[in-house]
């Protein structure tokens, strides 16, 4: 296909010029009216999915993407447009189509920037202005967009080529804001300061093997859940005091009026001590007094 015609203007013509005024029967390959069904015949439809396939082996090669081919293919048995209507360029004359209906290419002008190739290089067109496909069969594919588009079962897909047309006309939206910005700017004198710091270096590879740092203690995290936390952790606490506070009672307590835990603890010693050594008997207080309910001994 010549360079030129792989524009979305050529194409229009190489369609115009080889299709339309050559007398391609529309009207009867396309089933338009009620006639002779083996006239019937998707020759036209076959033509857009060559190249098609050309697009898909060539995607730098052509201005127009799938979605020009598949508006075509579509108003083609629409009707809509008198384009396409008749047999040959007589009857379409003796129809007055030309004054009575509407052209397809000046729609499809008119929305031109929905059908463009994102990956189109004018200069590819330049370096190969003969294209050789490749005809083993595992490089055809099947146009799914064409011939599943109203199969409800098959699973929704995004279109790669819609994502990146809408991307790139975000970006260039947003370049233009920033120049019509910075223009302003200058207008009013002011100097724009660059707020954004310098993007930093890729990692090394040292650093990518290196694990990551501990992650620090977060006051969220360490948070109780709700109130019955606080509750259980207050109560928790509350019998380790009691607990504390037992165990020191414990140890300080006196069993003797004046004396302590231990010293009844080195009298006890004692007296086992003094019946080894035959030491049996001992002699009885001479005086017992009571003093806040504890009696002292005394000898």
């Amino acid at each position: 296909m010549d360079p030129y015609y792989r524009t979305i203007k050529g194409l229009m013509v190489l369609i115009e010029k080889d299709w339309i005024s050559f007398g391609h029967k529309f009207a009867d390959r396309c089933d338009q009216l009620d006639g002779d069904p083996k006239e019937v015949s998707p020759i036209f439809t076959q033509f857009l999915e060559c190249v098609w396939q050309l697009t898909e082996q060539f995607p730098h090669a052509f201005e127009y993407s799938e979605w020009f081919l598949l508006q075509i293919h579509e108003h083609v048995h629409s009707c809509q447009y008198g384009n396409f209507l008749g047999n040959n360029q007589r009857q379409r004359e003796q129809l007055q189509l030309g004054e009575r209906t509407h052209s397809l290419w000046d729609f499809l002008m008119s929305e031109k920037q929905n059908y463009l190739n994102p990956f189109y290089k004018p200069s590819y067109s330049e370096a190969h202005p003969v294209l050789q496909p490749s005809t083993l069969p595992y490089h055809f594919k099947f146009w799914r967009n064409m011939y599943h588009q109203f199969d409800r079962s098959m699973h929704p897909r995004q279109s790669i080529l819609k994502t990146v047309l809408t991307l790139k006309e975000n970006s260039r939206k947003a370049e233009s804001e920033l120049q019509a910005l910075e223009t302003r700017l200058q207008k009013l004198g002011v100097t724009p300061i660059a707020t954004s710091d310098p993007p930093a270096p890729p990692p090394t590879r040292d650093q990518c093997t290196n694990p990551l740092p501990p992650r620090p203690d977060s006051l969220i995290l360490g948070a109780p859940i709700n109130h019955k936390e606080v509750q259980r952790r207050e109560e928790e606490d509350e019998q380790d005091e009691v607990g504390v506070e037992a165990t020191e009672r414990t140890d300080t307590e006196r069993t003797v009026e004046g004396s302590s835990g231990t010293e009844s603890r080195k009298q006890s010693y004692g007296e086992l001590e003094g019946t080894c050594n035959g030491e049996l008997a001992k002699e009885e207080p001479a005086v017992v007094s009571l003093e806040v309910g504890v009696a002292r001994m005394t000898c």
